[in-house]
């Protein structure tokens, strides 16, 4: 990642109205400017940008930022790359964004590692082209695999003879050590042997594209596994590793999507048929940091697992840990078709893979749809539970065809009436009635609900609010900064204590020299490479709200810091009485009783 002071001066250099508006149509509007925003399905102009400030917040959708992350969220892609296409639009030239562009950092324990995997990788890729490959250059030829795609995709051979290998590794000056330590060398009486041998191999890379493993594939049926996997090593992580993601990070970021498939070949298939924007995550189940992999890419992840049974199973699972990490995606429909992507390009050619992966269902449609064909529906109570999955996400959609239709859906899939789902729905999300009286009297009964169950609620309210009324004023006052590490130190809510911690960090680095709310944007992108999304947002709209144009005084600061002080006691007490077991009667005179105490104290001082 570039420097803060790379980046603090390329954002000194740029204007965030010019930027965004060689992006937009920007008007002025008062003292700031406004646009429709790209973010969201935007009819009237709600993005708001401060000159003054220079940051932009939308006030619908809540993505906010200065003009780097503008970039890097419009155009999808890294943060250094959105450094360096703010410094081009702002004509803005230093020789660090080319000598201190971010470069992929080797742990210095691990080089030696690397270096011996990617010598290996060389010997496989030219033991392809000796006369020993030939048997598996024409298993490749026979999978439609040529020339091309072994260079592209560096597909090599292990020779038959596994010590040759590791020979070849000894004389490049390779340690005995470091090539059991990749995860190759296998211990016979005649010697150590590569576990490889005789095998096609595909080198599995890491998001920088640094070779970390392989994937030997046999040739034939001769009873041993069809796949030898790199077990895990100091630099393979098999759930951290998604195949082909370092070429295709950059087609999928600008085609703004990706599809997920089990295998190598099926990436190869798509590759053939001129869609490079695929990756294979080596199976069927995904992982978390699979995950935060494909989440870096801020694009729709498109499923294409096989057809068959455990295929559809899987997408099923897979398709819970990505709308759990906010990834939007789509499904590619087999109907019934149970061939794998590679099939379907040997059997049918480029134009009917093209055509079958675009025939993409939402996931709505998929999960409905996998319950009707795979499970039984025999009992009241399983009728029930789906039920419960579909109906909050029916309850997202606004009233219409659209939302009829999955009530439909749901009535076949369930044998309840549609009448009866559309009732269960009211209750589920009243807001669809048109009373907007009856609105407020039911929202209103549920926050009193909800202050009854949870009292504490009612101080957590005044604890934000003092919170957020300091970390705005230390946004943009050094005062205020030196007043929060005196006298209050932390915050309660935990992404302001984050904020506030940044803020800290950034005012002991660059003392004297000012606080704004972009510089602290960017030290938060600067940071987490870009992926500080959440934070940049609440900066941009704390930045942004009216408690931003009240100017710092020290009466408005103690007052502030009285309330935190109050109320974090109240909170946390009445928290730890209500876990207790006690009554929401006993926790709210506590609470009361508590505040009483505090302010005689107070009152003493």
């Amino acid at each position: 990642m570039y420097s803060q002071d790379l980046i603090d001066d390329v954002l000194k250099a740029s204007d965030i109205v010019s930027i965004i508006s060689s992006y937009l149509n920007v008007e002025k509007h008062g003292r700031s400017h406004t646009a429709l925003c790209p973010f969201h399905d935007d009819k009237h102009p709600s993005l708001s940008i401060s000159p003054e400030k220079q940051i932009f917040k939308c006030f619908v959708c809540g993505v906010g930022g200065n003009a780097i992350t503008f970039v890097q969220r419009y155009e999808k892609i890294s943060y250094a790359e959105a450094v360096r296409k703010v410094a081009d639009l702002s004509s803005f030239v230093d020789p660090r964004l080319t000598s201190d562009a971010p470069k992929f950092h080797v742990d210095e324990s691990l080089k030696r590692l690397y270096d011996c995997i990617a010598d290996l990788q060389k010997y496989y890729a030219y033991s392809l082209s000796t006369p020993d490959g030939e048997k598996a250059r024409l298993y490749l030829q026979n999978r439609g695999i040529g020339p091309k795609e072994i260079e592209t995709y560096g597909i090599g051979y292990s020779p038959l003879d596994g010590s040759a290998t590791v020979r070849f590794l000894q004389a490049k000056g390779h340690s005995l050590k470091s090539i059991e330590e990749i995860g190759i060398a296998l211990a016979r009486s005649t010697g150590t042997s590569d576990t490889n041998a005789g095998r096609v191999i595909f080198p599995l890379h890491n998001q920088w594209g640094q070779v970390v493993g392989f994937s030997a594939r046999r040739m034939e049926d001769d009873g041993t596994s069809k796949y030898i996997n790199s077990p895990e090593t100091p630099i393979f992580h098999k759930s951290d590793v998604l195949y082909n993601y370092h070429r295709a990070s950059a087609t999928a970021r600008r085609e703004g999507y990706v599809y997920l498939l089990e295998g190598f070949m099926d990436v190869i298939a798509l590759g053939k048929a001129g869609i490079d924007s695929a990756i294979a995550i080596m199976g069927t189940s995904l992982t978390k940091e699979q995950a935060a992999l494909i989440k870096k890419l801020r694009c729709e992840a498109r499923f294409c697992l096989d057809g068959d049974a455990p295929g559809q199973t899987a997408m099923m699972k897979n398709s819970q840990l990505l709308r759990k990490e906010s990834i939007p995606f789509r499904i590619v429909d087999y109907g019934g078709d149970l061939r794998d992507p590679d099939e379907i390009f040997q059997q049918e050619g480029a134009d009917a893979l093209k055509a079958r992966l675009e025939n993409l269902v939402d996931p709505f449609d998929f999960q409905l749809n996998f319950y009707l064909t795979t499970k039984k529906l025999d009992t009241a109570e399983e009728k029930k539970k789906v039920l419960a999955v579909f109906l909050p996400r029916i309850a997202q959609i606004p009233p219409g065809i659209e939302q009829d239709n999955y009530i439909v859906k749901l009535s076949k899939a369930t044998g309840f009436e549609a009448d009866a789902i559309r009732e269960a729905l009211k209750r589920e999300k009243p807001m669809m009635g048109e009373d907007s009286e009856e609105i407020a009297t039911y929202v209103s009964g549920r926050i009193q609900q909800s202050y009854a169950a949870h009292p504490e609620k009612k101080y957590l309210k005044r604890l934000r609010a003092a919170e957020r009324a300091v970390l705005a004023a230390m946004l943009s006052s050094e005062e205020a900064v030196q007043f929060f590490q005196e006298r209050i130190r932390s915050f309660y809510d935990q992404t302001y204590e984050e904020v506030a911690n940044y803020i800290l960090d950034y005012h002991d680095a660059h003392k004297g020299q000012g606080i704004t709310p972009q510089a602290i944007i960017a030290a938060i992108e600067a940071a987490t490479e870009g992926q500080g999304e959440a934070l940049t947002n609440e900066i941009a709209e704390i930045a942004l709200s009216p408690q931003s144009k009240i100017q710092f005084t020290q009466n408005e600061m103690e007052s502030c810091a009285e309330v935190i002080a109050s109320e974090r006691i109240t909170v946390r007490e009445a928290e730890a009485v209500e876990q207790s077991g006690h009554s929401p009667e006993s926790i709210s005179e506590y609470a009361r009783r508590r505040k009483e105490l505090w302010s005689q104290r107070r009152k003493k001082k």
